[in-house]
């Protein structure tokens, strides 16, 4: 069942940004066609001004949209993501979901999941779209080529070095950094998952408002956990800051491992917050 839930939730949420991500590669390509056509010396040549004026015009017109979409790509994404997280839940599709014989948790992750996803797809569309934007794809490959050649002579060099400075091996430490993105990422959807919960709860007739609120809350709530970790951490280890600055590569190891921590257990928080309000104090009148 979860992954029928799963697979319904990826067609669902596809309909919606499939067409936004081909919105986003054609406009790139039109913006880039038309900025290719107006730096043809040919074409300033042997056509009237007034043409390609308007060539001019329109190309900036159509890049100034290609800017909006493209920066607005990952907030119509995750706004449609906690949309669909409260129509299912929280309006009268409700009474269905919450009648499937599948556990809370397991609605709840069949939406995280599906976040993961489309969110990573968003930034895939938006580097694509870019690179589409920016053109010069010869001279792009090269200094890409010549960019992960130097990365990768670098390593071979320094490949001791960076091991005894990190205490791990790069591919070690880069698959860190993928958790730690993960982590951050789980973080930041389930706060808003979290957010429309509470907001649902304290606030019948106003739920958007509520969302926000309750958003605006967690912030709040976690600005001041972090600021009691810190403390703690800097009352237990007075030198704290400066064995961080003394020790470097190992810093940077405890800032990354001390990172996923935090966001992992404020994911505990936030899950098992939302599953309790969808299971004991879901109302859907």
């Amino acid at each position: 069942m979860l992954g029928k839930l799963f697979k319904h939730e990826f067609l669902t949420i596809g309909k919606f940004a499939l067409p936004s991500y081909i919105v986003v590669l054609i406009l790139a390509l039109v913006g880039r066609f038309l900025t290719w056509i107006t730096s043809r010396q040919y074409v300033i040549d042997n056509v009237p001004s007034t043409f390609v004026k308007i060539l001019s015009i329109l190309t900036s017109l159509i890049t100034l949209l290609y800017t909006l979409v493209f920066l607005g790509i990952f907030l119509l994404t995750m706004a449609f993501l906690v949309y669909r997280f409260y129509k299912n839940f929280f309006t009268d599709e409700g009474y269905l979901m919450m009648t499937l014989p599948v556990k809370t948790p397991s609605l709840i992750l069949s939406k995280l999941s599906n976040a993961w996803i489309w969110i990573i797809f968003s930034g895939i569309v938006a580097i694509v779209s870019l690179i589409i934007t920016v053109g010069h794809f010869d001279e792009l490959t090269d200094t890409l080529n010549n960019t992960w050649d130097s990365i990768k002579s670098m390593l071979e060099r320094e490949e001791d070095f960076i091991k005894d400075e990190l205490g791990v091996p790069i591919w070690v430490f880069v698959i860190e950094l993928l958790v730690l993105g993960l982590a951050y990422l789980t973080r930041f959807i389930l706060s808003w998952y979290a957010s429309v919960s509470f907001g649902n709860l304290i606030a019948k007739k106003h739920k958007i408002i509520g969302t926000l609120f309750s958003y605006f809350l967690l912030f709040i709530i976690t600005t001041i956990i972090l600021s009691l970790y810190l403390t703690v951490i800097t009352t237990l280890i007075p030198d704290y800051y400066d064995k961080l600055n003394d020790s470097s590569g190992r810093a940077l190891q405890t800032v990354v491992f001390g990172s996923i921590a935090i966001y992992s257990v404020f994911s505990a928080g936030l899950f098992a917050f939302t599953n309790y309000i969808m299971k004991h104090k879901l109302n859907l009148d």
